[in-house]
């Protein structure tokens, strides 16, 4: 079935994929333009993030530096005040009323967008993608369905935790949650529970457990036993607005640029401003600080120095901060460092053998729950998603050496396994951290997703169509329109 349109194809329905597609209805193209967006989920703009969930869980940033838009970043703020009037930038807003402001803001973009620029959105997962030569359409597969794109994007963020060898023998076992991202991983019944990690998952699996149960006990385990930090209320500037922080940090090694970094803390500190705005105003520097550190440099970063980064760099909520604090001075919650050595089945129950850091010895807990917060796999070798799995076996897309993410060449282009970059498969989302370092927050990513936006809306035009068996029209809006 032919089509003029210029065809893009958007897999995943989450922040990435949903900000994408509102920058590409906003566009100024003259082409017409049919935007096909791709989501599993019922709803679209939630993702793992934003889901809909029993417990408030809250976001890690104030809503004035949360806007999905850089040209309107007080847009969250003024969506959130119709709810909530009390709302100011430094509120700390909830999770599902960020998945409603992403929902209205791809409403107001479908309704506002010119018609030659329609959205058309699916509820499927895309399990397979074959490019046509060199230049000519992408064929992108889910279930039964094939749609012929002029260019794809991957939206569909990290992929699933695969868990790591201490359980293999338990994988299976009921008291085992390998993801805590799927379904209430935690029970009122639960009252031992390990937590293996001590991010800011771990926060919020640990903050939900005790609403569930008042009286639960809480390890936290993880190899250097360090828990994010507290945001706060961030004081006036303490650094020029026209500094020039590339010059700041023009250093080739890891030991020059965390001293740099410490010299900017102690200057801002002695001003009178905050630490948190160095991490802050770095957002800029970041892809190109990593880009210049050698290999060798990025290994040690990944082996020494990262998790001392990611404990300042995302941080908690004040209020929660000091619940985790008060669990802390009570004992119902203890933050160890070590390492998990194996989990065991004890009927229904699970035993855990743990090494205490330093040390040689192991030591023996026996739990009702253990809840694996150490994050996304980002072995892609051993990923168990079917379409990431996919497109590194045939070559489409490769991983990069730290193990971080997916190669990518200007605006998130795949660099395939020849290392050669593809001008109609893209990513968007965290795996953009293997060449830019910094591409987790919303300010990151929206940058992404604007840039790469400008640039598809100015793509040269490929003849395209949609390919399809038991052909039948998806309704263009999406479940939360209404």
């Amino acid at each position: 079935m032919p089509s003029r349109s210029h065809t893009i194809v958007i897999i995943g329905g989450g922040f990435c994929g949903t900000v994408l597609a509102v920058n590409l209805l906003q566009s100024q193209t003259g082409i017409p333009t049919r935007i096909v967006l791709i989501e599993r989920r019922a709803e679209l703009g939630r993702g793992v993030a934003y889901a809909s969930r029993t417990f408030p869980f809250l976001l890690n940033v104030p809503a004035g530096r949360m806007s999905a838009s850089s040209r309107d970043p007080s847009q969250l703020v003024e969506f959130a005040r119709f709810r909530l009037p009390d709302v100011d930038a430094n509120t700390y807003l909830p999770r599902q009323l960020y998945g409603e402001y992403l929902q209205h803001m791809l409403s107001e973009a479908v309704r506002a967008a010119p018609r030659h620029v329609q959205l058309e959105r699916v509820q499927d997962e895309a399990t397979e993608i074959q490019t046509i030569e060199r230049t000519g359409p992408v064929i992108v597969r889910a279930a039964e369905c094939r749609w012929l794109a002029d260019q794809v994007v991957l939206a569909c963020g990290s992929p699933p935790p695969v868990g790591g060898a201490y359980a293999r023998d338990i994988a299976a076992h009921p008291a085992y949650v390998r993801n805590p991202h799927e379904g209430e991983c935690i029970r009122a019944s639960d009252n031992v529970v390990l937590l293996i990690g001590t991010g800011l998952t771990m926060v919020d699996v640990a903050v939900a457990a005790v609403a569930k149960n008042p009286s639960v006990r809480l390890l936290a385990l993880s190899r250097h036993g360090l828990l994010p930090t507290a945001q706060t209320d961030l004081r006036p500037l303490a650094l020029s607005t026209g500094l020039d922080l590339h010059s700041h940090f023009d250093r080739s090694t890891l030991r020059q640029v965390f001293a740099g970094v410490r010299s900017l803390a102690q200057t801002v500190e002695g001003r009178g401003g905050d630490w948190r705005e160095v991490f802050i105003r770095m957002r800029d520097v970041a892809p190109s600080l990593w880009r210049n550190l050698s290999e060798v440099e990025r290994r040690r970063f990944m082996r020494h120095a990262r998790v001392y980064w990611d404990v300042h760099r995302h941080r908690m909520p004040p209020a929660v901060a000091e619940q985790v604090a008060s669990l802390r001075r009570t004992g119902q919650l203890q933050v160890r460092a070590g390492c998990i050595q194996q989990l065991r089945a004890d009927d229904h129950r699970l035993k855990a053998l743990w090494r205490p850091r330093g040390r040689s010895d192991t030591r023996e807990l026996s739990i009702d729950r253990v809840v694996d917060c150490s994050g996304d796999d980002r072995r892609l070798a051993h990923t168990t998603d079917i379409l990431l799995r996919h497109l590194l076996d045939t070559g489409l897309a490769s991983p990069n050496a730290e193990g971080l993410g997916l190669r990518t060449g200007p605006h998130g282009a795949l660099v395939n396994s020849d290392g050669q970059s593809e001008a109609r498969l893209f990513y968007l989302g965290p795996m953009l951290r293997a060449e830019h370092w910094e591409a987790t927050a919303v300010g990151e990513l929206r940058a992404h997703a604007e840039n790469l936006a400008a640039a598809l809306s100015k793509a040269e035009v490929i003849p395209s169509g949609v390919l399809r068996r038991g052909y039948r029209p998806h309704d263009r809006f999406f479940q939360a329109t209404s």
